[in-house]
């Protein structure tokens, strides 16, 4: 019987800690736009609210806050049809209420090379002191219509974009003559020198 109410409260409880952990940052909206030289820009506005993971030293804050992003685009010379992208920022810290804006950029040339527009895929998956965030729905693109078929494309995405490694780069590691001033930029924690092994 006490086991019985344990899984009971167990199940009851889960929703709302999965609820309680996406409030703690949340992807607004991804949005992509072509620059000069036709140049890809990638825009993932996140919003910050409650810090409410356990161990948190502060409510109002929240630490390593990583946003990390997956395209496709329909290729028909590639295994699956699809070429993949991935990269990854770190935002040192930010404050409940924050909007900021984290942006990835491809370089026009890449772009002219394989006739890309916009990403036909994507998926901005945040994480939180290394905790992963329920998806929200504004994170993904539209024809990844359930969890599965999200899965399946991050699962690919690991893998097949090492052949694009770099060519997906945050805006810390752009050409400043691309960025500008990067309106609503965290500060970042800057790694350089990443690993082709994602985890």
């Amino acid at each position: 019987m006490y086991l019985f109410r344990a899984v009971f409260y167990f199940i009851l409880l889960l929703p709302f800690t999965l609820i309680s952990i996406a409030e703690v940052v949340s992807v607004h909206k991804v949005k992509f736009t072509s620059l000069q030289d036709d140049w890809l820009m990638s825009e993932v506005e996140i919003h910050t609210g409650s810090n409410t993971l356990v161990g948190a030293s502060s409510a109002r804050y929240v630490e390593n806050v990583g946003v990390h992003l997956y395209l496709g685009f329909k290729n028909v010379n590639t295994a699956d049809g699809v070429d993949y992208f991935y990269s990854d920022a770190e935002a040192m810290i930010l404050e409940k209420g924050d909007k900021n804006t984290v942006r990835f950029y491809i370089p026009g040339k890449e772009i002219e090379m394989n006739r890309y527009h916009k990403p036909d895929y994507f998926y901005a998956e945040l994480t939180a002191n290394q905790i992963p965030i329920s998806p929200q729905r504004s994170a993904f693109s539209s024809n990844l219509q359930n969890e599965g078929s999200l899965n399946n494309f991050v699962r690919k995405a690991k893998v097949r974009s090492i052949d694009n490694f770099g060519r997906l780069m945050p805006s810390y590691l752009a050409p400043l003559k691309v960025v500008g001033n990067d309106p609503d930029a965290p500060a970042y924690l800057r790694v350089e020198n990443k690993s082709r092994e994602y985890k």
